[in-house]
């Protein structure tokens, strides 16, 4: 009506364009603010003005009530899942991302006695690979003969075997006749060896037998099984440590003056590297003091023996042995401060690959195909023969 008003005054022509333009810009508008609505939340387009005012009829008439556009379409909300669709960018993070983030959640708590506790297994595989090298040295320095060694080995086979079936209440082999044939066959195999592996490194010199002796026994500690001793595995799993050590022992064995210091040498190795672990083992899982009294015998044995033939070797196996008891489990639970695992609700990625893309499989042939392919060979060759 106003705008009827305001063009009484005009020419009947002018009066029709101004109503046709009203008209015109009013639908121009509606539509414009009809397709905005059904864009995409993503999109947000602007509002056109075309001369009609915000609160106008044609406003009010174009959202279909009294909310303007504007009002009505809020900012899409951004979810952190990767199954939906969404539009931002794959690298879009809001300030929720990091809310629910949990540091070091299922990381265990290293304490300084347990890991001392723990480590006393190296220390015990150390003190062997030390007192067998000082073993050997006393041989061919003529300290001991081979006898006395024998003797040595014999003690350590009872007291093995007596502390597997005492604490362990088993026996190795699972019989006491079992375990004295094998124990038997083992002795037996060693001594008829015993001509051969001392002739093994005759043509080799002396500088590369230690070479290689002390890289196996390095690689012997290295790969050795220490969860066993400390029972946190049931079967002993180092096969390869074993023979890194055994071929040690092999190799310095072939130095030795006689075939005796030779199988009495490759014996000790068997004992220590072979027997001792079941035996250490039991110990642990029945005392640990009686455990923690075994690792300073065999460590203090093991310096002992090494100090007559080389005191700066004895004394720089104290130093490791108290390094790697003390220092190391120390360095351990300080380093494990800064340790930081970081874990949350994150949503895995699931790939989702087309059916088209996916390889067909073939059916696989039947019994009747199966029986008709063998027949048909069998035919086949029994022609082939035939001609």
């Amino acid at each position: 009506m106003s705008r009827v008003r305001g063009s009484l005054g005009r020419p009947a022509g002018a009066q029709e364009a101004a109503l046709d333009s009203g008209t015109a810009l009013q639908d121009c508008s509606i539509r414009l603010t009809g397709s905005a609505n059904t864009t995409a939340p993503s999109e947000n387009l602007p509002a056109v003005n075309l001369g009609v005012r915000p609160g106008g009829p044609a406003a009010v008439a174009a959202t279909g009530g009294g909310v303007p556009a504007e009002a009505s379409a809020g900012p899409p909300r951004w979810e952190k899942v990767l199954w939906k669709r969404q539009p931002f960018p794959d690298n879009y993070v809001d300030h929720t991302f990091l809310e629910h983030l949990v540091v070091n959640d299922a990381v265990p708590r290293r304490r300084y006695w347990p890991v001392v506790l723990a480590s006393t297994a190296v220390t015990q595989q150390m003190s062997c690979v030390a007192a067998a090298a000082a073993v050997t040295l006393h041989l061919q320095a003529g300290r001991t003969g081979p006898w006395e060694l024998l003797a040595a080995c014999g003690v350590l086979l009872l007291l093995g075997y007596a502390t597997c079936a005492v604490l362990g209440g088993q026996l190795l082999g699972g019989s006491v006749a079992r375990g004295v044939r094998q124990c038997m066959l083992l002795v037996g195999g060693v001594y008829g060896l015993a001509p051969l592996l001392h002739s093994l490194t005759a043509t080799v010199s002396s500088d590369s037998v230690v070479a290689l002796a002390a890289g196996l026994a390095a690689a012997h500690l290295a790969l050795c099984d220490y969860s066993f001793v400390n029972s946190v595995t049931d079967k002993m799993t180092g096969a390869l440590s074993l023979a890194a050590a055994v071929l040690a022992a092999v190799l310095v064995a072939g130095r030795m003056r006689t075939e005796l210091e030779t199988f009495a040498v490759v014996l000790l190795a068997l004992v220590l590297f072979l027997l001792s672990p079941y035996a250490r083992r039991h110990v642990r899982r029945a005392s640990v003091p009686a455990h923690l009294l075994l690792t300073a015998a065999s460590a203090a044995a093991a310096t002992a023996l090494l100090f007559p033939a080389s005191p700066a070797a004895a004394g720089a196996f104290a130093g490791c042995v108290v390094v790697v008891t003390l220092v190391c489990p120390a360095a351990l639970v300080r380093g494990h401060v800064f340790k930081a695992k970081i874990s949350g609700p994150w949503d895995e990625a699931a790939p989702h690959i087309p059916r088209q893309l996916m390889p067909r499989k073939r059916p696989a042939p039947g019994a009747a195909e199966a029986a008709a392919a063998v027949v048909a060979a069998a035919v086949g060759g029994a022609t082939g023969v035939g001609k």
